[in-house]
This record gives structure tokens, C-alpha cells and sequence, in this order.
């Protein structure tokens, strides 16, 4: 299994940090907590499969034109694992500092929610950072064929997304205008969620240096 650049390690890190940072609100998920609050649980719900049309769409972008890159160099791999980790860092500083804003600001975008989906999730930069730098900053260094293998790892943010995001709808349904609805909640998951991805991404960073030392100095 790990001569084709798929390893437990990967799979199990990518699961947790992945599932770390979809769970901490962001504007996907504030945008389905708004339309489940102003338009029920079903009209979100067409938004979260529309936030996962957009996570795959930048998913399939991102992994063919960085699985050739990674194919042609090593150090491209340790440059894209380094910048994952700077990117953790600095989204866990941002979700502890700053207050997420009360669903209420936001539109309810009543006529086309499965579009609205799409739009949040690729215009989203923690798509960007997710697809670009976190999933390629898992796979083994010796990946015959980095292209596959991102796309096979790029199924697991895709797939916890889903469920993740689903939870969240059900949540904020069953929750409605309560406990979800107060800002001072949301703000203390963030600043628990914001120190489990800084963790995450000093480790990152450190894994990285360690190998680029081992490659370059030994």
C-alpha cells in the first residue's frame, strides 16, 4: 500500500485535520445555519450538496495540475506540506481572534440555494487551502503516481463535508432559534477549533523541516 504514496498515517491525519476544519463555522457552514433559520432544513440542505459540487470541482483542479509538480520534484511536496502548515497556523490564529459573524447578517438566498452552495464552497479560501496545500501535505514521500492519490485523498474532506455539514443543519433544525443562534456559542467552538488546527499545523511544520534537513544535510 505504501509504494503507491497511500499510507494509514496520511489517511488517518488528513481525516482528523480535515474534520477539524470543516466542523469550526466558516461561511459555509454560517451560510446553512442562516438557511436553515430563515428557510427550514431542506433548503439547506440543497446548499450543502451544493457546497460539495464546488469542493469537488476545486478538488479536480487542484489535483491534476499539482500531482504533476509533485511528480517532478521532491522538494515541491516539501515546499506544499510547509505552506499546509503555515496556512493551519495561521487559520487557527484567525478563528481565536476574530468573532464569527451571527447568522443573522447573512442572506437567506431564497430562490436557488443549490447554486448559492456552490458559489460559497469556490470562493471559500479554506477550499483553496484544503485542496491546495493540506490534502497534498499527506501523501508519502515516495508517491509513484501523485495525481491518483491526491484525488483519492481529495474524497475524504469531500465525503466528511457532507456528513459534517449535515450534522451542523441538523443541529441548528432541531436547535432552532436557540443555542446556535447565540454568536458568544459559536465563538467558543471556534477558539477550541482554532487551537486544535495551530497544533495541527506546527506538526505539520515540523515534519517538514525534519525531512527537508534529513534531505538536505544528511
Amino acid at each position: 500500500m505504501t509504494d503507491i504514496g497511500i499510507t494509514m498515517t496520511g489517511l488517518f491525519g488528513l481525516v482528523i485535520t480535515s474534520s477539524i476544519i470543516i466542523a469550526i463555522p466558516g461561511p459555509s457552514i454560517m451560510l446553512f445555519i442562516s438557511q436553515v433559520m430563515m428557510d427550514g432544513k431542506g433548503h439547506a440542505l440543497r446548499g450543502v450538496l451544493g457546497n460539495a459540487i464546488g469542493m469537488v470541482i476545486i478538488a479536480l483542479l487542484l489535483s491534476i495540475g499539482l500531482g504533476s509538480l509533485i511528480s517532478e520534484s521532491e522538494v515541491a511536496l516539501l515546499l506544499l506540506r510547509t505552506t499546509g502548515g503555515i496556512a493551519l497556523f495561521f487559520i487557527g490564529l484567525q478563528y481565536i481572534k476574530k468573532s464569527i459573524p451571527a447568522s443573522k447578517d447573512k442572506p437567506s438566498h431564497k430562490k436557488r440555494p443549490l447554486l448559492t452552495g456552490i458559489i460559497v464552497s469556490v470562493t471559500n479560501p479554506k477550499s483553496f487551502i484544503m485542496f491546495g496545500t493540506i490534502v497534498p501535505g499527506f501523501l508519502s514521500q515516495k508517491v509513484e503516481n501523485p495525481t491518483a492519490v491526491l484525488l483519492f485523498y481529495s474524497l475524504i474532506p469531500i465525503l466528511l463535508g457532507l456528513f459534517i455539514d449535515y450534522l451542523w443543519v441538523s443541529v441548528a433544525h432541531s436547535l432552532r432559534n436557540r443555542a446556535l443562534s447565540e454568536s458568544k456559542n459559536i465563538r467558543r467552538i471556534s477558539i477550541i477549533g482554532g487551537m486544535l488546527i495551530i497544533i495541527t499545523g506546527i506538526i505539520l511544520i515540523y515534519e517538514s523541516a525534519s525531512t527537508f534537513f534529513h534531505i538536505f544535510y544528511f
